[in-house]
Formats: C-alpha cells, structure tokens, sequence
C-alpha cells in the first residue's frame, strides 16, 4: 500500500506583549507577511483580522495599544509548514506595533510592526554631537545602548575617526551615513542593530538553486538588467595626508564592466591597502544592481535575507546571487516566499 501523501499546510503562532494569542486569533485571521530586508533599515511584519463583528477595533487593540502606553508593544510571529519537502520554522524576531488601520466593508483591520518603528527617537530626534577618537563600531554601540537596542559589529573593516561631526541629524541617519561611506551595510532586527558587509555574505555557500523550467521550483519570475550608466569599471580613492604632504590612492577594477568610467572618491585613508579595500567597497554600491532577478517561491523558511542561491540555465542571468529582500506571506492561498536577489559582485 503506497504512503498516503498529506496535504501540505502552514500554521503561525503570533505573540502579542509577551502573551501567546495564537488561538485567540484563529477565527479572525486572514494573512501574515514578513519582510526580511537587507537594503531598508527595518524589518515589516504585517497581520491581517476579519473583523465582522468589531471585537479587534474596538475592544481588543484599544486594551493593548491601552496596555502598552509609555512603552512598546511587542509582537512577534513563527511561521510553521508542515508536510512540506522542507521541514523547520521560521521565527520573525520581535517586532513594536507602529500602525492600525481599518477598513472595509468587509471589516478588516491590519496591524503593522517593525523592527524599528517610524516613532523611534532614532528615527525622529535631531541632533548636534561632535565624536572624538571613536571607531565606527564604537559609535554603533553607543547609539544602539543609548535606545535600548544590543549591538552587532559582523564587518571585518573597522574605521576610525579623529573627529566627525553630527550635524542635525538623528542617530540612525548620521550613522547610516557613516556605514555608507565605510561600505557597511546596516538594519535593526530583533532588538538588536547589526553593521555588517555584504561581501562576507556572497562568500557563503548557497543554499538552493533555481533551475529554469524545473516544475514545482518557482511560481513566476521576473529579471533586470540595469543601465549602463549606473556602473563603472573602475574606483579610485584619493587622500592627501596633511602630515607627510603625500597622497595615499587606491583603485578597485570590476573586469565585467567595459569602458573606463572611473568612480573618483576623496576620503580618509590611512595606506594604500586601506584605499583599496573602501574602492572596492564603493564600487560594489555603485555595480551590485547591474542585474537583478525577483522570483516567488512555494513557501520556505530557509530563504531569508543574506543568504546565496544560484541561477542555472536562465542565460545571461546565470550564477550566484545573493537574496536582498525575503517577504514570506502565510494566508488563504496557502504560503509564499517572494525573494529580490541580486548577482554576487567578484571583488
């Protein structure tokens, strides 16, 4: 007698302040969605309620938005297939409710969280600070203490500054600007901020590969090439030491580019190996959309934002790729991975 097959489905437990009302959500609930995103700051966790009978709107979230005055409300989520060819879960980290919407009819009521709400004072607050002697992984720690966030340094660089000027902007925006120029990569994710390179995330082995035609593997596909004027064959970073009157350069090639549009950057460097290495890092910003691919998946809990897959057989599109964006959305038409990939730049 042959194994009898069992109908694949997908369940989500939901954490609302610390409370499990994964069965108190049941009959109302329509949809779940989770952006997992490298290039946004935040992560977005979405929740969809039927609310025929008004119970969410004007009784359950006024008691916990109510409940949560003068702090955060703490939502959390875990995605569960079962009977699927991949097994394991996916845990959405914790998120603060940033916005209730209502609409219909039908009524329906749809919480928004995120990683770091639009409310933060991270976000809002304007500030006047000169930092002194500080690494950027210093300056990261003290603004992520300062709101109650941990601290992930995963770069292998580390710049210094003697003195860097934060002129009205908030933390999260003068330190975003920071981690562009060093070529550092930064968001908020479960309570914790993390700088990190992209380029260490390439190097890793991938994880899937998608086969054109292979059936049951993609649901739909769209690829990008972007223009040419977006890329450049070459960087070169320039800094004239005004201790020993030299200039210290340093020049990253991209040998997939042609042409000779060269990326010229003045900034602090303390060698040549120093310039080198922030020309690459530079270029990479500049080059790493030339081409771009977005596909929806059958759901899986294993293609999160970072990781590597491969494109075989898709022609000019062919290799590794790293996924940028991860938007899993668990509802009524069963469960889907969206994920933005981009191609894995060679230096």
């Amino acid at each position: 007698m042959a194994d009898k097959v069992l109908a694949r489905r997908t369940s989500v437990d939901i954490t609302f302040g610390g409370t499990d009302i994964t069965k108190d959500i049941k009959p109302y609930f329509m949809n779940l969605t989770y952006t997992d995103d490298t290039d946004d700051l935040a992560d977005d966790l979405k929740i969809e309620v039927q609310d025929r009978d008004g119970v969410w709107l004007e009784k359950w979230l006024t008691e916990a938005v109510e409940a949560a005055a003068g702090g955060k409300l703490s939502i959390s989520a875990v995605i569960r297939p079962e009977h699927w060819k991949k097994a394991g879960k996916l845990k959405t980290g914790a998120f603060e409710l940033d916005s209730v919407d209502a609409s219909g009819p039908p009524a329906k009521v749809t919480i928004s969280a995120a990683s770091l709400a639009f409310s933060s004072d991270l976000r809002q607050t304007k500030k006047h600070k000169a930092w002194k002697n500080y690494n950027l992984s210093g300056i990261a720690s003290e603004i992520a203490g300062n709101s109650g966030l941990k601290c992930r340094y995963e770069a292998g660089t580390n710049p210094s500054y003697d003195r860097v000027e934060q002129t009205r902007q908030s933390d999260i925006e003068f330190l975003r600007k920071l981690c562009q120029d060093a070529g550092i990569s930064i968001k908020v994710t479960d309570g914790t901020l993390v700088l990190y390179d992209q380029a260490e995330y390439e190097a890793k082995p991938t994880v899937l590969t998608i086969e054109k035609g292979k059936k049951g593997g993609y649901i739909n596909y769209k690829l990008h090439s972007g223009s040419a004027d977006t890329k450049y064959s070459k960087c070169r970073v320039r800094y004239m030491d005004p201790n020993s009157g030299k200039c210290i350069e340093g020049t990253a090639e991209d040998a997939d580019v042609s042409g000779d549009q060269c990326l010229e950057v003045k900034a602090k460097v303390g060698s040549v190996g120093e310039a080198k290495t922030l020309a690459a890092k530079r270029l990479r910003l500049h080059n790493k959309l030339a081409k771009t691919a977005t596909f929806t998946m059958p759901g899986d809990v294993g293609l999160v934002a970072g990781v590597t897959v491969q494109l075989k057989g898709w022609g000019g599109w062919d290799g590794k790729y790293i996924v940028t964006k991860a938007t899993h959305t668990v509802g009524g038409g069963g469960y889907t991975t969206q994920i933005r990939i981009r191609k894995v730049l060679n230096y």
